[in-house]
């Protein structure tokens, strides 16, 4: 080869970017270019005439030598790209990663292998580092799938659990609608009853009353004492019954939300005359009540029997919770209200029951005894709270009650129908 040819030549094999080498077929270097010089770190007269194997790690050589040997034996082209990754030797015992590109050609009638020898420690660096990420990524990936089939275990038993309580919250709903609709249907039952055997009980406790009242009569001519204390006794059980049987036909009518009123004008001391009347019956041995009466006279737009029922029941618990040879006594007065009071010497209510006074049928420890049904002031606190009224009870176990009844003096549906009156 002509000198300038040589030199043509290293100018164009110390152009290309990846390492060349050719070896002779005893493996030894018959020339380099730059680029293999600078990726092992030997100038090129270190190289020439060695043996390409001082390029390979000891402990690697013996397997190189083996490959090369075989590659001469039946030589074949790896392009660049596809060729085979090695490990190499620097000059500085620093091991390298590199990719290889081999081909061979004769000249001469001898065989030359040709390498193409590129450094690719920094790619196996990144390779090495997004394979880790991949196997953090799988790893992740693994966990949060993990995560997620517990999760949507856990929802599917969460549902399956959710999906039970709401068919037993359906069956357990369309159960209480039964019961409920069978407790309105059996309500309805027992107010009907009540209202019927209390209606019943009036005509014959009527009759009683009316000859109770004939033999009284007929017995003044005689003036037996005994006849005379028979009919009083029948009189006041009568009372009493009548007593019982208006309480539940009250309870019956205070339950009805558009219970009518009858809403009239009278004169109440016209009224508190009668129910005190009426009383005397009922009184005990050395009982009396005591009237004081407002000084001027009192006219009430009121319903009439309902405001009997109320004082009736005040009074009535008055006269049966005192003892004998007491006064009970009313007072009345007028302002913006009228205030009826009713107060008793008797047993009075306990502390602890006084919350539950106005309980359908709740009565106190002390009155168990006692003949009656509990339902009075409930019945009276129904009422009241229909006419717009109030009421307050004071009392102490043994100490006696004062009951404070305040009514106003036109029921507020009678002064609507005055405006209406008036606009109209």
């Amino acid at each position: 080869m002509r000198k300038n040819d040589e030199v043509f030549y290293k100018i164009c094999f110390d152009s290309l970017l990846e390492g060349l080498c050719i070896t002779n077929e005893e493996g030894r270097i018959v020339i380099i270019n730059s680029a293999f010089e600078e990726i092992f770190g030997y100038d090129e007269a270190e190289l020439l005439g060695k043996k390409i194997e001082r390029l390979i790690p000891e402990s690697h050589r013996r397997l190189h030598i083996k490959h090369f040997q075989n590659y001469l034996k039946s030589p074949k082209k790896y392009k660049k790209g596809k060729g085979r990754e090695f490990i190499g030797l620097h000059k500085n015992g620093r091991i390298l990663d590199l990719e290889i590109g081999l081909n061979y050609f004769e000249y001469e009638g001898v065989l030359f292998a040709k390498a193409l020898v590129s450094e690719i420690g920094t790619r196996k660096q990144k390779e090495l580092r997004i394979k880790e990420k991949n196997r953090n990524l799988e790893f992740e990936v693994q966990e949060r799938t993990s995560q997620l089939i517990r999760v949507v275990s856990k929802l599917e038993s969460s549902n399956l659990k959710l999906k039970e309580k709401i068919k037993e919250k359906i069956i357990a709903e369309n159960q209480a609608k039964i019961a409920f609709e069978k407790e309105k249907e059996l309500n309805m039952m027992q107010k009907k009853f009540i209202s019927m055997v209390s209606h019943e009980f009036k005509t014959p406790l009527s009759g009683m009353m009316t000859s109770a009242s004939l033999i009284e009569k007929y017995n003044e001519t005689q003036g037996n004492k005994n006849i005379s204390n028979h009919a009083g006794t029948v009189k006041r059980l009568v009372i009493q019954m009548n007593s019982i049987l208006d309480d539940f036909i009250s309870l019956e009518k205070t339950e009805s939300e558009n219970y009518p009123l009858q809403l009239s004008k009278f004169k109440f001391y016209d009224l508190i005359n009668k129910i005190v009347n009426d009383a005397q019956v009922i009184l005990k041995e050395g009982q009396r009540i005591e009237v004081t009466p407002c000084e001027m006279p009192i006219e009430v737009w009121q319903d009439k029997k309902v405001v009997e029922i109320i004082v009736n029941n005040i009074l009535y618990n008055a006269i049966k919770y005192s003892p004998i040879h007491c006064v009970i006594k009313i007072k009345i007065r007028r302002n913006d209200l009228l205030k009826i009071s009713v107060e008793d010497p008797g047993i009075g209510i306990p502390k602890e029951a006084q919350k539950h006074i106005f309980d359908r049928f709740f009565r106190a420890n002390n009155a168990l005894t006692i003949q009656g049904t509990g339902i009075g002031l409930n019945t009276v606190k129904r009422y009241l709270d229909q006419l717009n009224g109030s009421i307050e009870i004071k009392s102490e176990e043994n100490q006696g009650t004062k009951v404070i009844l305040k009514l106003p003096l036109e029921h507020k549906k009678l002064k609507m129908q005055v405006l209406k009156y008036m606009e109209g």
